[in-house]
Protein backbone atom coordinates (compact mmCIF):
# COMPACT_ATOMS: atom_id res chain seq x y z
CA UNK A 1 0.00 0.00 0.00
CA UNK A 2 1.44 3.61 -0.87
CA UNK A 3 2.65 5.98 1.85
CA UNK A 4 -0.08 8.52 0.55
CA UNK A 5 -2.99 6.30 0.70
CA UNK A 6 -3.39 5.91 4.31
CA UNK A 7 -3.23 8.75 7.08
CA UNK A 8 -1.18 7.95 10.22
CA UNK A 9 -1.27 9.66 13.89
CA UNK A 10 0.69 8.12 16.17
CA UNK A 11 0.73 8.64 20.26
CA UNK A 12 2.29 6.80 23.60
CA UNK A 13 0.25 4.35 24.54
CA UNK A 14 2.88 3.32 27.66
CA UNK A 15 5.97 2.88 28.71
CA UNK A 16 8.02 1.88 25.48
CA UNK A 17 4.73 1.58 23.46
CA UNK A 18 2.73 3.85 20.98
CA UNK A 19 -0.42 3.80 19.54
CA UNK A 20 -1.16 4.11 15.49
CA UNK A 21 -4.64 5.37 14.08
CA UNK A 22 -4.28 4.44 10.69
CA UNK A 23 -6.84 5.64 8.27
CA UNK A 24 -8.30 4.71 5.06
CA UNK A 25 -9.47 7.40 2.41
CA UNK A 26 -12.61 6.60 1.24
CA UNK A 27 -12.05 6.28 -2.39
CA UNK A 28 -9.48 3.41 -1.48
CA UNK A 29 -12.08 1.86 0.91
CA UNK A 30 -14.71 1.83 -2.03
CA UNK A 31 -12.59 0.39 -4.31
CA UNK A 32 -11.82 -2.43 -2.01
CA UNK A 33 -15.24 -2.95 -1.47
CA UNK A 34 -16.65 -3.18 -4.94
CA UNK A 35 -12.92 -5.63 -5.77
CA UNK A 36 -14.64 -7.65 -2.81
CA UNK A 37 -18.00 -7.75 -4.38
CA UNK A 38 -16.74 -9.13 -7.60
CA UNK A 39 -14.51 -12.14 -5.41
CA UNK A 40 -18.42 -12.58 -4.00
CA UNK A 41 -20.17 -12.67 -7.41
CA UNK A 42 -17.89 -15.10 -8.86
CA UNK A 43 -18.42 -17.72 -5.63
CA UNK A 44 -22.45 -17.30 -5.63
CA UNK A 45 -25.23 -17.83 -7.54
CA UNK A 46 -27.78 -15.47 -7.96
CA UNK A 47 -30.70 -15.74 -10.36
CA UNK A 48 -31.06 -14.05 -13.15
CA UNK A 49 -27.30 -13.29 -13.26
CA UNK A 50 -23.96 -15.23 -14.46
CA UNK A 51 -21.45 -16.29 -11.63
CA UNK A 52 -19.05 -13.06 -12.13
CA UNK A 53 -21.36 -10.81 -13.86
CA UNK A 54 -23.48 -9.60 -10.84
CA UNK A 55 -23.82 -5.85 -10.53
CA UNK A 56 -22.24 -4.25 -7.87
CA UNK A 57 -25.48 -2.40 -6.62
CA UNK A 58 -26.89 -5.71 -6.26
CA UNK A 59 -24.11 -7.70 -4.13
CA UNK A 60 -24.17 -4.51 -1.86
CA UNK A 61 -28.31 -4.74 -1.54
CA UNK A 62 -28.20 -8.64 -0.91
CA UNK A 63 -25.22 -8.61 1.21
CA UNK A 64 -25.54 -5.20 3.37
CA UNK A 65 -22.38 -2.58 3.00
CA UNK A 66 -21.10 -3.45 6.60
CA UNK A 67 -20.75 -7.31 5.30
CA UNK A 68 -18.39 -5.46 2.70
CA UNK A 69 -16.53 -3.20 5.04
CA UNK A 70 -15.71 -5.91 7.23
CA UNK A 71 -14.40 -8.62 4.34
CA UNK A 72 -12.02 -5.29 3.38
CA UNK A 73 -10.77 -4.61 6.87
CA UNK A 74 -10.36 -7.99 7.33
CA UNK A 75 -7.99 -7.90 3.95
CA UNK A 76 -6.46 -5.09 4.67
CA UNK A 77 -5.23 -5.49 8.49
CA UNK A 78 -1.51 -6.76 7.87
CA UNK A 79 -1.08 -4.41 4.66
CA UNK A 80 -2.52 -1.41 6.58
CA UNK A 81 -0.05 -2.04 9.43
CA UNK A 82 2.58 -2.44 7.45
CA UNK A 83 2.67 0.42 5.58
CA UNK A 84 2.16 2.46 8.85
CA UNK A 85 5.35 1.64 10.26
CA UNK A 86 7.26 2.12 7.54
CA UNK A 87 5.85 5.57 6.90
CA UNK A 88 6.63 6.29 10.44
CA UNK A 89 10.43 4.66 10.21
CA UNK A 90 9.42 2.61 13.18
CA UNK A 91 11.13 -0.83 14.44
CA UNK A 92 8.77 -3.01 16.61
CA UNK A 93 10.12 -4.91 19.11
CA UNK A 94 7.62 -7.39 18.95
CA UNK A 95 4.18 -7.82 17.57
CA UNK A 96 1.41 -5.33 17.49
CA UNK A 97 -2.04 -5.83 18.92
CA UNK A 98 -5.29 -5.36 16.53
CA UNK A 99 -7.17 -2.30 19.52
CA UNK A 100 -9.80 -1.52 17.14
CA UNK A 101 -11.15 -1.04 13.85
CA UNK A 102 -13.94 1.83 12.54
CA UNK A 103 -15.64 0.66 9.27
CA UNK A 104 -16.26 3.96 8.23
CA UNK A 105 -14.59 6.09 8.00
CA UNK A 106 -12.12 2.82 7.59
CA UNK A 107 -9.74 3.80 10.73
CA UNK A 108 -7.27 1.15 12.25
CA UNK A 109 -5.69 1.08 15.78
CA UNK A 110 -2.57 -0.78 16.49
CA UNK A 111 -0.63 -0.76 19.64
CA UNK A 112 3.02 -1.76 19.49
CA UNK A 113 6.05 -2.62 21.53
CA UNK A 114 9.02 -0.45 21.24
CA UNK A 115 12.71 -1.78 22.08
CA UNK A 116 13.85 -1.72 25.20
CA UNK A 117 15.76 1.72 26.40
CA UNK A 118 18.63 1.19 28.44
CA UNK A 119 20.59 3.95 29.66
CA UNK A 120 23.82 2.65 32.12
CA UNK A 121 25.11 6.42 33.28
CA UNK A 122 28.36 6.57 34.60
CA UNK A 123 28.98 3.01 35.06
CA UNK A 124 32.77 2.82 34.94
CA UNK A 125 32.79 4.67 37.74
CA UNK A 126 31.14 2.05 39.47
CA UNK A 127 33.06 0.82 42.82
CA UNK A 128 32.13 -1.61 45.04
CA UNK A 129 34.97 -3.00 47.74
CA UNK A 130 35.62 -6.81 47.51
CA UNK A 131 35.01 -9.00 50.58
CA UNK A 132 37.91 -10.24 52.22
CA UNK A 133 37.44 -14.15 53.34
CA UNK A 134 39.57 -15.50 56.32
CA UNK A 135 39.24 -19.10 57.70
CA UNK A 136 39.38 -19.50 61.41
CA UNK A 137 40.58 -21.73 63.87
CA UNK A 138 36.97 -22.26 65.21
CA UNK A 139 35.78 -23.25 61.55
CA UNK A 140 38.32 -25.89 61.35
CA UNK A 141 37.63 -27.01 64.78
CA UNK A 142 34.11 -27.60 64.01
CA UNK A 143 35.08 -29.81 60.79
CA UNK A 144 37.04 -31.88 62.71
CA UNK A 145 34.62 -32.32 65.20
CA UNK A 146 32.18 -33.51 62.85
CA UNK A 147 34.51 -36.13 61.28
CA UNK A 148 35.14 -37.01 64.71
CA UNK A 149 31.59 -38.11 64.90
CA UNK A 150 31.43 -39.45 61.42
CA UNK A 151 33.72 -42.14 62.90
CA UNK A 152 33.09 -42.57 66.42
CA UNK A 153 32.30 -46.03 67.47
CA UNK A 154 29.23 -46.92 68.82
CA UNK A 155 29.02 -48.45 72.19
CA UNK A 156 25.49 -50.38 73.56
CA UNK A 157 24.04 -48.93 76.82
CA UNK A 158 22.31 -51.37 79.05
CA UNK A 159 20.67 -50.73 81.94
CA UNK A 160 19.22 -47.65 81.15
CA UNK A 161 16.51 -45.48 78.71
CA UNK A 162 17.30 -43.10 76.04
CA UNK A 163 18.79 -40.04 77.47
CA UNK A 164 19.74 -36.66 74.94
CA UNK A 165 23.08 -37.05 73.40
CA UNK A 166 22.29 -40.91 73.04
CA UNK A 167 22.09 -42.44 69.64
CA UNK A 168 19.02 -44.04 68.52
CA UNK A 169 18.83 -47.58 66.04
CA UNK A 170 14.71 -47.01 65.50
CA UNK A 171 12.52 -47.65 63.05
CA UNK A 172 9.86 -45.73 62.37
CA UNK A 173 6.36 -44.76 60.66
CA UNK A 174 4.47 -41.43 60.40
CA UNK A 175 0.75 -41.54 58.74
CA UNK A 176 -1.43 -38.66 58.26
CA UNK A 177 -4.94 -38.22 59.88
CA UNK A 178 -6.02 -39.59 56.72
CA UNK A 179 -4.00 -42.73 57.03
CA UNK A 180 -1.38 -41.82 54.56
CA UNK A 181 2.09 -43.05 55.16
CA UNK A 182 4.58 -40.03 54.56
CA UNK A 183 7.38 -40.98 56.60
CA UNK A 184 9.34 -44.85 56.72
CA UNK A 185 12.54 -45.67 57.89
CA UNK A 186 12.99 -49.74 58.84
CA UNK A 187 16.89 -49.08 60.76
CA UNK A 188 17.69 -45.07 60.91
CA UNK A 189 20.47 -43.78 63.31
CA UNK A 190 19.37 -41.11 64.65
CA UNK A 191 20.83 -38.62 67.89
CA UNK A 192 18.38 -38.27 70.60
CA UNK A 193 18.16 -34.35 70.58
CA UNK A 194 15.05 -32.72 71.78
CA UNK A 195 16.07 -29.35 69.81
CA UNK A 196 15.67 -31.10 66.60
CA UNK A 197 12.23 -30.17 65.05
CA UNK A 198 12.21 -32.78 62.37
CA UNK A 199 9.83 -34.42 61.58
CA UNK A 200 8.15 -32.56 64.43
CA UNK A 201 8.68 -30.26 67.19
CA UNK A 202 8.88 -32.71 70.08
CA UNK A 203 8.97 -35.63 68.12
CA UNK A 204 12.44 -36.40 70.13
CA UNK A 205 11.85 -35.54 73.25
CA UNK A 206 8.58 -38.26 72.59
CA UNK A 207 11.70 -40.74 72.81
CA UNK A 208 13.37 -39.92 75.90
CA UNK A 209 13.27 -43.16 78.70
CA UNK A 210 12.87 -45.59 75.52
CA UNK A 211 14.74 -49.01 76.28
CA UNK A 212 15.51 -51.41 73.45
CA UNK A 213 12.69 -53.50 71.90
CA UNK A 214 9.94 -50.83 73.35
CA UNK A 215 7.51 -49.26 71.06
CA UNK A 216 5.72 -45.93 71.21
CA UNK A 217 2.51 -44.38 69.17
CA UNK A 218 2.16 -41.12 69.66
CA UNK A 219 0.18 -38.72 68.09
CA UNK A 220 1.82 -34.84 67.43
CA UNK A 221 1.09 -31.37 65.65
CA UNK A 222 3.30 -30.89 62.22
CA UNK A 223 4.70 -28.15 61.20
CA UNK A 224 3.06 -25.52 58.88
CA UNK A 225 3.09 -27.16 55.20
CA UNK A 226 2.98 -30.48 56.42
CA UNK A 227 0.37 -33.18 54.80
CA UNK A 228 -2.16 -32.86 57.72
CA UNK A 229 -2.27 -30.56 60.61
CA UNK A 230 -1.59 -33.54 63.00
CA UNK A 231 0.09 -37.12 62.57
CA UNK A 232 0.70 -40.46 64.20
CA UNK A 233 4.11 -41.63 64.61
CA UNK A 234 4.75 -45.24 65.66
CA UNK A 235 8.90 -45.83 66.97
CA UNK A 236 10.27 -49.33 67.36
CA UNK A 237 13.89 -48.99 69.49
CA UNK A 238 16.26 -51.30 68.04
CA UNK A 239 18.99 -50.27 69.36
CA UNK A 240 20.24 -47.67 72.03
CA UNK A 241 24.19 -46.31 71.43
CA UNK A 242 26.30 -44.18 73.21
CA UNK A 243 29.20 -42.60 70.71
CA UNK A 244 32.56 -43.18 71.52
CA UNK A 245 34.73 -40.35 69.61
CA UNK A 246 38.34 -40.92 68.14
CA UNK A 247 41.25 -38.33 69.81
CA UNK A 248 41.93 -35.58 67.80
CA UNK A 249 45.14 -37.16 66.31
CA UNK A 250 47.31 -38.27 63.31
CA UNK A 251 45.53 -41.34 63.67
CA UNK A 252 42.36 -39.99 62.84
CA UNK A 253 43.96 -37.90 60.16
CA UNK A 254 45.12 -41.51 58.28
CA UNK A 255 41.86 -42.60 58.89
CA UNK A 256 39.98 -39.94 56.64
CA UNK A 257 41.96 -39.84 54.39
CA UNK A 258 45.33 -39.77 52.94
CA UNK A 259 46.72 -37.77 55.16
CA UNK A 260 50.42 -38.07 57.43
CA UNK A 261 49.47 -36.10 60.20
CA UNK A 262 46.69 -33.97 62.09
CA UNK A 263 48.50 -30.65 60.81
CA UNK A 264 48.00 -32.18 56.75
CA UNK A 265 44.54 -32.84 57.47
CA UNK A 266 44.27 -29.36 59.34
CA UNK A 267 45.71 -27.73 55.64
CA UNK A 268 43.41 -29.60 53.59
CA UNK A 269 40.33 -28.50 55.64
CA UNK A 270 41.52 -24.93 55.44
CA UNK A 271 42.37 -24.79 51.60
CA UNK A 272 38.72 -26.65 51.41
CA UNK A 273 37.18 -23.88 53.52
CA UNK A 274 38.37 -21.10 51.98
CA UNK A 275 37.29 -22.03 48.77
CA UNK A 276 34.21 -22.25 49.66
CA UNK A 277 34.33 -19.19 51.59
CA UNK A 278 35.59 -17.24 48.28
CA UNK A 279 33.11 -18.99 46.22
CA UNK A 280 29.98 -18.11 48.45
CA UNK A 281 32.24 -13.98 48.89
CA UNK A 282 31.94 -13.86 44.68
CA UNK A 283 28.53 -14.46 44.37
CA UNK A 284 27.95 -12.09 47.17
CA UNK A 285 30.31 -9.46 45.40
CA UNK A 286 28.41 -10.25 41.74
CA UNK A 287 25.34 -9.85 43.13
CA UNK A 288 26.23 -6.32 45.25
CA UNK A 289 27.95 -5.30 41.83
CA UNK A 290 24.84 -5.86 39.69
CA UNK A 291 22.06 -4.71 42.10
CA UNK A 292 24.34 -1.37 42.24
CA UNK A 293 24.66 -1.31 38.18
CA UNK A 294 21.06 -1.91 37.75
CA UNK A 295 19.78 0.35 40.57
CA UNK A 296 22.03 3.42 39.11
CA UNK A 297 20.64 2.63 35.50
CA UNK A 298 17.20 3.91 33.60
CA UNK A 299 15.61 0.81 32.25
CA UNK A 300 12.51 1.27 29.83
CA UNK A 301 10.62 -1.55 28.35
CA UNK A 302 7.29 -2.27 26.75
CA UNK A 303 4.37 -4.25 28.70
CA UNK A 304 4.93 -7.52 26.62
CA UNK A 305 8.02 -8.05 27.88
CA UNK A 306 7.11 -8.21 31.48
CA UNK A 307 3.65 -10.34 30.25
CA UNK A 308 6.54 -13.19 28.16
CA UNK A 309 8.42 -12.93 31.34
CA UNK A 310 5.94 -13.59 33.72
CA UNK A 311 4.39 -16.93 31.55
CA UNK A 312 8.05 -17.82 31.78
CA UNK A 313 8.09 -17.47 35.66
CA UNK A 314 4.50 -19.18 35.75
CA UNK A 315 6.05 -21.97 33.88
CA UNK A 316 8.62 -22.29 36.01
CA UNK A 317 6.88 -22.18 39.63
CA UNK A 318 4.45 -24.92 37.58
CA UNK A 319 7.40 -27.34 36.98
CA UNK A 320 8.38 -26.91 40.87
CA UNK A 321 5.30 -27.55 42.22
CA UNK A 322 4.53 -30.72 39.45
CA UNK A 323 7.98 -32.03 41.48
CA UNK A 324 7.83 -30.89 44.95
CA UNK A 325 3.88 -31.42 45.55
CA UNK A 326 2.51 -33.70 42.65
CA UNK A 327 0.29 -31.57 41.66
CA UNK A 328 -0.48 -29.66 38.37
CA UNK A 329 -0.70 -25.38 39.34
CA UNK A 330 -4.00 -25.21 38.90
CA UNK A 331 -4.82 -27.47 41.72
CA UNK A 332 -2.20 -26.45 43.77
CA UNK A 333 -3.73 -22.67 43.73
CA UNK A 334 -7.26 -24.25 44.24
CA UNK A 335 -5.80 -26.00 47.39
CA UNK A 336 -4.12 -22.64 48.26
CA UNK A 337 -6.70 -20.53 47.40
CA UNK A 338 -5.15 -18.59 44.84
CA UNK A 339 -6.07 -17.40 41.07
CA UNK A 340 -3.52 -16.84 38.39
CA UNK A 341 -3.62 -13.16 38.92
CA UNK A 342 -2.65 -13.33 42.73
CA UNK A 343 0.01 -15.42 41.17
CA UNK A 344 1.06 -13.24 38.78
CA UNK A 345 0.83 -10.31 40.97
CA UNK A 346 3.02 -11.90 43.04
CA UNK A 347 5.86 -12.83 40.46
CA UNK A 348 5.76 -9.15 38.76
CA UNK A 349 8.30 -7.93 41.07
CA UNK A 350 11.15 -10.88 40.33
CA UNK A 351 10.03 -11.06 36.65
CA UNK A 352 10.92 -7.00 36.92
CA UNK A 353 14.22 -7.45 38.51
CA UNK A 354 14.64 -10.41 35.90
CA UNK A 355 13.96 -8.07 33.01
CA UNK A 356 16.24 -5.09 34.26
CA UNK A 357 19.08 -7.44 35.20
CA UNK A 358 19.46 -9.01 31.63
CA UNK A 359 18.85 -5.77 29.70
CA UNK A 360 21.63 -3.63 31.66
CA UNK A 361 23.85 -6.87 31.41
CA UNK A 362 22.73 -6.89 27.19
CA UNK A 363 23.38 -3.03 27.68
CA UNK A 364 27.37 -3.82 29.32
CA UNK A 365 28.28 -6.25 26.65
CA UNK A 366 27.41 -3.72 23.99
CA UNK A 367 29.17 -0.65 25.30
CA UNK A 368 32.14 -2.40 26.04
CA UNK A 369 32.02 -3.88 22.59
CA UNK A 370 32.32 -7.31 24.24
CA UNK A 371 32.53 -10.56 21.36
CA UNK A 372 32.97 -14.02 21.55
CA UNK A 373 35.05 -15.61 18.78
CA UNK A 374 34.54 -19.08 17.29
CA UNK A 375 37.85 -20.28 18.59
CA UNK A 376 36.09 -19.44 21.99
CA UNK A 377 33.16 -21.48 21.41
CA UNK A 378 34.92 -24.18 19.81
CA UNK A 379 37.38 -23.81 23.43
CA UNK A 380 34.38 -24.09 25.30
CA UNK A 381 32.95 -27.54 23.47
CA UNK A 382 36.22 -28.93 24.01
CA UNK A 383 36.56 -28.38 27.59
CA UNK A 384 33.07 -29.24 27.94
CA UNK A 385 33.64 -33.29 26.59
CA UNK A 386 37.33 -33.76 27.40
CA UNK A 387 36.57 -35.97 29.84
CA UNK A 388 34.32 -38.14 28.17
CA UNK A 389 35.27 -41.50 25.97
CA UNK A 390 36.02 -40.12 22.58
CA UNK A 391 32.96 -41.73 20.61
CA UNK A 392 30.59 -39.94 23.55
CA UNK A 393 32.70 -37.00 23.46
CA UNK A 394 32.31 -36.59 19.28
CA UNK A 395 28.40 -37.15 19.70
CA UNK A 396 28.28 -34.23 22.60
CA UNK A 397 30.44 -31.68 19.79
CA UNK A 398 28.28 -32.41 17.40
CA UNK A 399 25.19 -31.52 19.30
CA UNK A 400 26.68 -28.64 20.85
CA UNK A 401 28.03 -27.33 17.69
CA UNK A 402 24.20 -27.24 16.13
CA UNK A 403 23.19 -23.24 16.03
CA UNK A 404 20.76 -23.25 18.82
CA UNK A 405 23.40 -24.66 21.25
CA UNK A 406 26.05 -22.95 19.61
CA UNK A 407 23.63 -19.31 20.50
CA UNK A 408 23.33 -20.64 24.41
CA UNK A 409 27.34 -21.05 24.36
CA UNK A 410 27.98 -17.70 22.73
CA UNK A 411 25.25 -16.31 25.03
CA UNK A 412 27.36 -17.63 28.02
CA UNK A 413 30.39 -16.58 27.41
CA UNK A 414 29.13 -13.43 26.97
CA UNK A 415 27.76 -13.67 30.64
CA UNK A 416 30.75 -14.60 31.74
CA UNK A 417 32.58 -12.00 29.56
CA UNK A 418 30.06 -8.91 30.66
CA UNK A 419 30.32 -10.50 34.48
CA UNK A 420 33.98 -10.50 34.68
CA UNK A 421 34.38 -6.95 33.12
CA UNK A 422 31.55 -5.32 35.44
CA UNK A 423 33.71 -7.06 38.33
CA UNK A 424 36.71 -5.75 36.86
CA UNK A 425 35.17 -2.24 37.05
CA UNK A 426 33.69 -2.37 40.76
CA UNK A 427 37.42 -3.00 41.63
CA UNK A 428 39.20 -0.09 39.65
CA UNK A 429 41.58 -2.53 37.96
CA UNK A 430 42.69 -0.63 34.85
CA UNK A 431 40.72 -1.19 31.22
CA UNK A 432 40.82 -0.22 27.58
CA UNK A 433 38.44 2.77 26.59
CA UNK A 434 34.25 1.87 26.05
CA UNK A 435 33.37 1.34 22.87
CA UNK A 436 30.56 3.34 23.23
CA UNK A 437 29.05 5.77 26.17
CA UNK A 438 26.49 3.40 27.53
CA UNK A 439 23.31 4.62 26.81
CA UNK A 440 20.69 3.66 23.59
CA UNK A 441 17.97 1.65 22.76
CA UNK A 442 17.87 -1.82 23.02
CA UNK A 443 17.31 -3.80 19.92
Amino acid sequence: MEKSAISVTKEPAGTREIRLTVGIPEERVQQEMRRVAREISEKVTIPGFRKGKVPYNVILQRYGETRLREQVADELTREVYQAAVEQEGLQPFGPATLENVQLQPMQFAFTLPLPPVVRLGDYRALRVEPPSVEVTEHEIREVLEDLRRKHAILEPIEGRGAQPGDILRIEVEGHTDDGQLFLKDEEADVPLDPEDTYPAPGFYAALEGMMPGEERTFRMKMPQGQPSEEAEFRVRLLGLYQQILPDLDDDLARTVGPFHSLAELKDDIRQHLLEIKENAAKETYTRDVMEKLVSQAEVEYPSSMMREQLEALTQRVGRRIQENERMTLEDYLKVTGQTLEDLHERLRPIADKEIRHALVLQELVRAEGLTVSDEEVEQRIQDITQDLEEDQAQELRNVLRAPQNRDSLVDRLLYEKAIGRLLAIARGEPLPEPVTGGSRETP
